[in-house]
């Protein structure tokens, strides 16, 4: 960003009303992200001191971002205006598209592309100007793009005033970038444009591209079959560890700048097994399915249920599988208070997703293990189980860190993503589950800009482990994906938007049309996505916390998508066992 645009948003005319005089001076974030983040070597130059930090808190690590070329693939901007915007000229989620009000387009390829803008929905106003203006981009944008966020002069205060001061040509005829910008959007007819800025998108791999070529198939693993009482469709159980390494301390450790952590010598990884009733006394060999538990959970919860809720006794009987899991570092039960405390120091954010980012690389190993067929020489197994048939089965977090597991290893084929999406700064503030994390970071960052400037850029950390950033190499994979309409823990737009990235259709029928999704008759090969109703409504379309429907968690239970789910595990087409309406509430199969 110019000087000369950070005085426009500053509103450093002395003729500007006394109210707007000075108010974003101290903000380099606003709008966020922009070409005034990027240094002259072309890495991010977040300043150390421009994200908010309570008192008594640590400070957010922008060194930890600092290295990248560039911002996320999904990266949410916001922008907080000087006043309060009309809401009815902005579009909102339900407007995702283009030709809004607000728009983006790719620089790089000259086209414009699908979004939505929203205002903050937060209930209290901020303390200076309006609620944030936050602009969701509805694919994700391919690495080494330049971006360019449009506020058109369709967008209008309330009260029909213009929502920015009227000063872009005069910013474009004093700064030669400002100027070139504004000449590319007159031709892509971005129409009249009352504000923009444009940010690079980049290095959203690093991480997680640094480690895994560090790693091998584990040699070193314990199993003990356990005794205590299981549930009908459960014949046994052992839990242990296998051995790998780690980059943690209290997060990744990093000795020099750039994406590369310093190894912190090995790790016992948790380690879960089960066999079911249904293969009890055959030797197999059978097919092994891997487990991705969902948020806050862990792999006992699933399979040792005595009402077997999510239906994964059901899918591993009749597939006739032995299940292996592990757990999901950063996001399992056993480390919800750790995830409280992050969200009530938010400058320790990083200890969340690099516990993640480890977890992704230990899964990988975990099916390296069973696919070499080391892991299932084990005693417990008996046997039973085939290298040659390892398939994955994830739920919700298990969905959406599976994807980013799949991405990066060839030795799975077939799996069955459920109600997962991407985009995950995104995905947070509308889950059900977020309430309890919200209170912990409004109690210690009270402002709601402050908050909507964190969030976005979290997302930079939050990449390594996002789906969106690994669409090239999810694409065409034989996967299918499963939604539930009206989800109120992973909004259905963030699972859209990774259908979108990938190009992969919708199996009809279905029960809504996606922007910019083709569709495709069932029965039908992977990869491609299907739609389940439960019939419960949908949340309101803003960034606020969806009420706990069980939306999320209720098609699971369901026959037909349990059949649906144990065809394509099989590696069969993608079923419609539901009927003609597909799979709902009233015709669960």
């Amino acid at each position: 960003m110019s000087p000369l645009l950070l005085g426009l948003l500053a509103c450093a005319d002395p003729e500007a009303p006394p109210d707007w005089e000075g108010l974003y001076d101290a903000d380099p974030l606003n709008p966020f992200p922009s070409m005034e983040l990027v240094s002259e070597e072309g890495t991010l130059a977040l300043p150390a001191d421009a994200l908010a930090v309570p008192e008594g808190g640590t400070a957010f690590p922008v060194d930890r971002v600092n290295w990248r070329r560039g911002f996320s693939p999904v990266q949410t901007s916001v922008w907080h205006p000087e006043l309060a915007l009309d809401p009815a000229t902005v579009g909102g989620q339900d407007a995702l598209g283009v030709g809004g009000s607000v728009r983006l387009y790719d620089l790089t390829d000259g086209v414009e592309l699908p979004c939505f803008a929203e205002l903050d929905a937060w209930p209290d106003p901020p303390e200076q100007g309006g609620p944030a203006l936050l602009v969701r981009p509805g694919v994700a944008v391919p690495e080494g793009h330049q971006v360019a966020v449009v506020v058109t002069d369709a967008v209008r205060a309330v009260g029909g005033g213009p929502a920015a001061p009227e000063r872009w040509s005069e910013a474009v005829a004093a700064d030669p970038h400002l100027a070139e910008l504004d000449a590319r959007l007159a031709a892509l007819g971005a129409g009249t444009v009352a504000l923009a800025w444009d940010y690079p998108v980049a290095d959203a791999t690093g991480v997680l591209d640094a480690l895994l070529p560090t790693v091998g198939v584990p040699v070193e693993w314990t199993l003990t079959a356990s005794d205590r009482s299981l549930p009908e469709g459960a014949h046994a159980v052992a839990e242990g560890h296998f051995v790998a390494p780690t980059w943690l301390v209290d997060g990744l450790v990093f000795d020099t700048d750039g994406p590369v952590p310093t190894p912190q010598g090995e790790t016992e990884v948790y380690l879960y097994a089960w066999i079911p009733s249904a293969i009890a006394e055959s030797p197999g060999p059978h097919p092994v399915m891997v487990f991705g538990h969902g948020i806050l959970g862990e792999p006992d919860a699933y399979f040792e249920d005595p009402i077997d809720e999510d239906g994964v006794i059901a899918v591993a009987n009749e597939l006739g599988a032995i299940v292996v899991a592990t757990v999901w570092r950063g996001l399992s039960t056993a480390e919800m208070v750790d995830a409280v405390q992050v969200a009530n120091d938010f400058g320790t954010f990083p200890s969340l997703t690099d516990r993640l980012t480890e977890s992704v690389v230990h899964t990988g190993q975990l099916l390296r293990l069973l696919h070499s067929g080391g892991l299932l020489a084990d005693p417990f197994f008996g046997g039973r189980g085939d290298p040659g048939q390892v398939v994955y089965y994830g739920i919700s977090l298990g969905s959406i860190e599976g994807a980013v597991v799949l991405a990066n290893q060839e030795t799975v084929d077939t799996a069955v993503l459920h109600v997962g999406g991407a985009a995950w700064s995104t995905m947070l503030e509308r889950s059900s589950n977020w309430p309890p994390f919200e209170a912990a970071v409004v109690r210690t960052v009270e402002d709601p800009v402050d908050r909507q400037e964190l969030y976005a850029v979290s997302q930079l950390l939050w990449d390594p482990v996002d789906p969106a950033a690994y669409v090239d190499r999810l694409a065409g994979r034989p996967f299918l994906w499963q939604e539930a309409i009206g989800d109120n823990q992973v909004p259905n737009f963030t699972t859209e938007l990774l259908m979108r990235s990938l190009g992969h259709p919708l199996g009809v029928p279905g029960f809504t049309a996606p922007e910019g999704i083709a569709s495709v008759g069932l029965p039908a090969a992977a990869p491609l996505f299907v739609q389940l109703d439960p019939q419960l409504g949908v949340p309101d379309p803003v960034n606020r916390p969806a009420s706990d429907t069980g939306a999320h968690n209720l098609p699971r239970s369901w026959p037909g998508v349990q059949a649906q789910t144990v065809g394509v595990l099989r590696g069969g087409l993608v079923e419609n066992p539901c009927g003609e309406t597909g799979c709902d509430a009233d015709h669960p199969g």
